[in-house]
Order: C-alpha cells, then sequence, then structure tokens
C-alpha cells in the first residue's frame, strides 16, 4: 500500500503547476499517467492482499503457488481487469462500468506512452486522471483504510492527506467529485457551509446526539471532519468571523457561545451572481455548528425546519 500512496504523491506533483503558474509539459504529464496507473495497480491488489494474498496471483488454483514464493514475488500477478473483477465478485466493493471504463482506458493510454511514445495533452491527462484519483479516493476511504488497525493508518494518514489536498486544487477533480457528491447535498443547502480547508461549498454540519459515535461537522468534498467548536474556531480564522466575536448570543438550545458564529453563509443564503453585479453580497445568519442551525441575539433560535435530531423524537 505505501508505494500505491507514493505513486499517488508523485502524481499529484507531476500535475501541479510549475513556479510560473503554467500547466505541466509532456514530461511531466507522462510521469503522471504512468504513476497514476502504477498506483491504482498497486492499491487495488493491496485490498485483495488484505482479503487473501493468493487473490493477487493469476491462477489461485496453481499448485505450485505458496505464501513463500509470493512474498519473493515468484508468481504471475493478475491483470487490472482481473483485479477489478475480484473486488467486485470476491470482496464485495462496487466498482461500476464507468470506472471500470475510466481504469481500462487508463492502463491503455499507460500502455501507449510507454511503448509508443504517444503524447497527450494537458486536458486530457487532467480529464482521466480525476475520474480515476476520485474513484481511488473512494476506494481508499470505503474499502482499503478501514482495514488498517491505528499504527498502519497513522503511517499513511499524511500522504492521504497530502493526496486529497492535491487533487483537490486539480479543477477537473473538483468538477467530477462535485458532481459525484452532488446528490449527497440535496436538501441540506440549510445547513451546508463553506470548508475552510478545501474551500468547496460541502460541509454538511450534523447535528444528531443519538448517535454512537455521536455525528459530527463533515466536508462532502474532502472528508475532513471536526468537533463542532474546532469547525467555529476554523470558520471564524479562514472567514475573518473572528471581526464579529464579540457579543455572540448564546445558544439557547445547547448553552454554548463557542461552537456560536456570527456572519455565516451558507449554502442556502448563496445568490447567483448577475451580470449587473458581478459580487453580490449574500445573506448571512450568526450559527450554531453544536446545534447546525441558526441563533439570534435575542435568546431565540431561527426556526430551521430542515435540522431533525434524534433526542428530539
Amino acid at each position: 500500500m505505501d508505494n500505491g500512496l507514493d505513486y499517488l504523491v508523485s502524481v499529484v506533483d507531476h500535475l501541479g503547476k510549475d513556479e510560473y503558474g503554467d500547466d505541466p509539459g509532456p514530461r511531466n504529464l507522462k510521469y503522471a499517467v504512468l504513476h497514476l496507473q502504477a498506483a491504482a495497480e498497486v492499491l487495488l491488489k493491496a485490498r485483495l492482499e488484505r482479503e487473501h494474498w493468493s487473490l493477487v496471483a493469476e491462477k489461485i488454483t496453481d499448485k505450485k503457488l505458496s505464501r513463500v514464493k509470493f512474498e519473493q514475488g515468484d508468481f504471475f500477478s493478475i491483470a487490472p481487469n482481473e483485479a477489478v473483477r475480484r473486488l467486485r465478485d470476491i470482496v464485495g466493493f462496487d466498482v461500476s462500468t464507468e470506472e471500470a471504463s475510466n481504469l481500462d482506458t487508463l492502463a491503455k493510454t499507460r500502455n501507449a506512452l510507454q511503448h509508443y511514445g504517444l503524447t497527450v495533452n494537458y486536458e486530457v491527462v487532467e480529464s482521466l486522471t480525476a475520474k480515476v484519483l476520485d474513484f481511488l479516493i473512494r476506494f481508499l476511504d470505503d474499502s482499503l483504510l478501514p482495514e488498517l488497525d491505528s499504527e498502519e493508518l497513522d503511517a499513511v494518514t499524511q500522504d492521504v492527506d497530502y493526496v486529497r489536498a492535491g487533487a483537490s486544487r486539480l479543477r477537473a477533480y473538483a468538477d467530477e467529485r462535485l458532481e459525484r457528491i452532488r446528490p449527497l447535498l440535496v436538501g441540506l443547502e440549510e445547513r451546508t457551509v463553506l470548508c475552510p480547508r478545501c474551500f468547496q461549498d460541502a460541509v454538511v454540519v450534523e447535528a444528531d446526539w443519538g448517535a454512537d459515535p455521536k455525528v459530527v461537522p463533515r466536508c462532502r468534498f474532502c472528508a475532513t471532519d471536526w468537533l463542532p467548536f474546532a469547525l467555529a474556531a476554523e470558520y471564524r480564522i479562514v472567514h475573518n468571523a473572528g471581526l464579529f466575536s464579540d457579543n455572540v448570543p448564546t445558544c439557547h438550545r445547547c448553552g454554548q457561545v463557542r461552537t456560536v458564529v456570527r456572519h455565516v453563509t451558507r449554502v442556502s443564503d448563496l445568490r447567483q451572481p448577475s451580470s449587473a453585479d458581478p459580487h453580490p453580497l449574500h445573506e448571512s445568519v450568526t450559527f450554531c455548528f453544536e446545534c447546525a442551525a441558526p441563533v439570534t441575539d435575542q435568546g431565540g433560535e431561527e426556526p430551521d425546519d430542515s435540522v431533525s435530531r434524534k433526542d428530539d423524537a
């Protein structure tokens, strides 16, 4: 798995803008594709190996196959499309037809680059990388990282965070991932705010005291989560809301002050810019990140029917 993450770190580095703000050149694009394909292959096989080491071998029933030979690398490994099939059919991880097609396209592009010197432009690589990165980060979050123990997780967290941050800077990746998470945000606009990490309108401020463990605010784009008071503090710093922190009202639902922030703009408060007003002012509220609801200076709460809490039942 470590090698797979190393390759992903390299992909992010090769696709970054140079010191002049220009797109990466042909050499960087080539290595971005080569390393992305290597990362996909290594990470998929790492999950199969967690299920059972023999699943990485081409012929599981080969009588010559042994654990010793496997650990020495003395065996034939499966092809990427077979790795996808085994993930679906044996591990039970859902890989859509489109995701499988993107992985196949990546493998073919990698072969063309490596063997035939084919050149591709930045837009093509960025678009393909966006789709594959979106899949791989979902794969890491849903299937591979949960298999790690705390020590293993600590060892890879820095690389995973680096890859997330780098990936969020890729325009096409952002568009691809936003399109994927859009259905997850429908109906949550009243408690969705701009993320202070990836700067996407994707932090859903949760309020569920009945869950075990307690549900906390989480960005649907970059998967960062916070305790409510920590999100409130970071929101103040990033959005300069600290300038309006004097005389912040106490939330009369939870009794907290440090989770209350003035001038919070939610997705539901945003207005589309017009040609006459390209930079419009947006509505904002005083918002409690503990209760996921607006509060008023008069000691009450603004009505917010979209927020439900299990302890109210």
